[in-house]
C-alpha cells in the first residue's frame, strides 16, 4: 500500500470531498471526526440558508415599511444603588456625588459633602436609555430599559435603578420643552457578557403618548427593506401598486423616488379615513417574480456562517490553499462496518426549485466548499477571490 500526502488544487467545476468512495481523482480519506461535528454545521448550515432572504410571494409588508414609523430612543441619568462594594469610586469619579447629594438633600435635607461619601463604593451613575417601538407608545405603556456605567464600577449585581427621568437626546430650542416622557427604574439584569451594563425589564413606564405619523401630503413613502432595495423591484412593485389602484379609477399614484424609496398618493375618496387605505396597501399581494434581487452570498462575520443564494453562477475556476491536503490510499479499501463509506461535509445546500433538480450553480459551490476542507476565514478568503477575478456572478454582503 502506498500513502501519498500532498496538495491539491481544487477544481470547481467537479470537485467532491468523499470520504472513501471513487471520484474523478480517485479514492480521497480525510482523517478528522465526522459525526457530532458534520451533523451540527449541516444543522446550523442548513437553518442560515433556510432564512436567507429569498423571492416568494408575501404581503407589501413583509418588504417594506411606512417612512415616518422609525421609533425614537429616550435617554437619561441615573444611579444604581444597592451594590456590594462593586459601584463608582467616588474618590476617582466624582461627579457621581453630585446627583447623589442632590437626592439626600431632596429626599431626607440630608448635607453630604465628597469627603463624607469617598469610601461608598454601594452606587453607580449609569446612561439610561429606552427604545419606542415604530408604532408608537402611549402613556403609561412599560418598556424595557437599559443601562450602562459611566464611571468607575466594577459590577451593577444586585443594584436597582433609581427613579430617572427619560427625556429625547436633542435638546429644544426653548429649555422649557425639553420634558420627560417616561420614568425608569427596577432592579437591574446585567449583561452575562458585561457586568457594567444590564436591563430593567418592563422598567420605563410613559408618561406621554409616542405618536408615529407616515403622513407626508396626501401621500406615504413606503421604504423597502435592505436586502431587496433596488430599482428593479421598486419599480415593479410601484407598477403593481399603480394596477391594483386603477381598479378603482386611481391612476399613476406610486412613483419611484429612489432605489428604496416608493411615494404612495393617498386617493381623495380616502383622505378622510386614510388609514384604512394604508392598511389596505400594506397587504397588496406581492407575487415572488417581483423581487428582482441580485444573487448574493452574506457572510456573517461575527456568527462565523455563511449563506448563498441558490442563484449564484461563476464561471469554471480552480481555488488552491495552503492548508488543503489530501490523502490518498492505493489500492483502495473496501468499505466494512468498522470503516465505512462516508460523506464529510460541512455545508448543505437549500434549492427553491424543483426538489428533484436543485440548482447545479449552488451544488457546483457547495461541492467546491466540500473540497476546501479549510477553516471560516479561508472560505470567506477564497469567496472574496473568485469576486476579484470576476469568477463570481453574486454580490457579496459582509456583517
Amino acid at each position: 500500500m502506498t500513502r501519498v500526502s500532498r496538495t491539491k488544487a481544487a477544481g470547481i467545476a467537479d470537485s467532491r470531498t468523499i470520504q472513501g468512495v471513487e471520484t474523478p481523482r480517485g479514492r480521497a480519506l480525510f482523517a478528522r471526526p465526522v459525526l457530532a461535528g458534520v451533523l451540527f454545521a449541516l444543522l446550523v448550515t442548513l437553518l442560515a440558508l433556510l432564512s436567507a432572504p429569498r423571492a416568494h410571494a408575501g404581503e407589501l409588508q413583509e418588504y417594506a415599511r411606512l417612512r415616518g414609523l422609525e421609533g425614537d430612543r429616550f435617554v437619561g441619568i441615573g444611579l444604581v444603588y444597592g451594590l456590594n462594594k462593586t459601584g463608582d469610586s467616588l474618590k476617582d469619579s466624582p461627579v457621581t456625588g453630585q446627583p447623589f447629594s442632590q437626592l439626600l438633600a431632596n429626599l431626607g435635607n440630608i448635607q453630604a459633602n465628597y469627603e463624607s461619601l469617598a469610601k461608598m463604593r454601594s452606587i453607580a451613575l449609569v446612561i439610561v436609555t429606552v427604545e419606542i417601538p415604530r408604532h408608537g407608545a402611549r402613556a403609561d405603556d412599560r418598556l424595557d430599559v437599559t443601562v450602562g456605567c459611566i464611571g468607575t464600577a466594577s459590577s451593577l449585581k444586585g443594584g436597582v435603578l433609581l427613579t430617572s427621568f427619560l427625556k429625547s437626546p436633542v435638546m429644544p430650542v426653548d429649555r422649557a420643552d425639553w420634558v420627560p416622557y417616561a420614568v425608569a427604574e427596577g432592579s437591574v439584569e446585567i449583561d452575562p457578557d458585561s457586568a457594567t451594563t444590564g436591563i430593567v425589564r418592563g422598567g420605563a413606564r410613559m408618561v406621554r403618548d409616542v405618536v408615529m405619523n407616515p403622513y407626508e401630503d396626501n401621500s406615504v413613502s413606503l421604504v423597502l427593506h435592505p436586502q431587496y432595495a433596488g430599482y428593479p423591484t421598486a419599480a415593479s412593485i410601484a407598477d403593481l401598486i399603480n394596477d391594483e389602484l386603477s381598479l378603482s379609477g386611481y391612476s399613476d399614484a406610486a412613483k419611484v423616488e429612489d432605489a428604496q424609496t416608493i411615494r404612495v398618493r393617498i386617493p381623495f375618496e380616502s383622505r378622510a379615513d386614510p388609514n384604512s387605505f394604508v392598511a389596505r396597501l400594506m397587504t397588496f399581494s406581492i407575487p415572488g417574480d417581483l423581487i428582482r434581487t441580485p444573487a448574493r452570498i452574506v457572510i456573517d462575520t461575527a456568527n462565523k456562517v455563511i449563506t448563498v443564494d441558490d442563484r449564484v453562477e461563476f464561471r469554471p475556476s480552480a481555488v488552491t490553499t495552503a492548508n488543503l491536503r489530501i490523502t490518498t490510499i492505493t489500492p483502495p479499501i473496501e468499505p466494512t462496518p468498522q470503516t465505512p463509506v462516508t460523506e464529510d461535509s460541512s455545508w448543505a445546500g437549500v434549492s427553491t426549485g424543483d426538489p428533484e433538480n436543485p440548482s447545479m450553480r449552488l451544488r457546483a459551490l457547495i461541492d467546491a466548499f466540500n473540497e476546501l476542507d479549510v477553516p471560516f476565514e479561508t472560505q470567506v478568503a477564497v469567496i472574496e477571490s473568485l469576486s476579484r477575478q470576476g469568477a463570481l456572478k453574486a454580490e457579496i454582503i459582509k456583517s
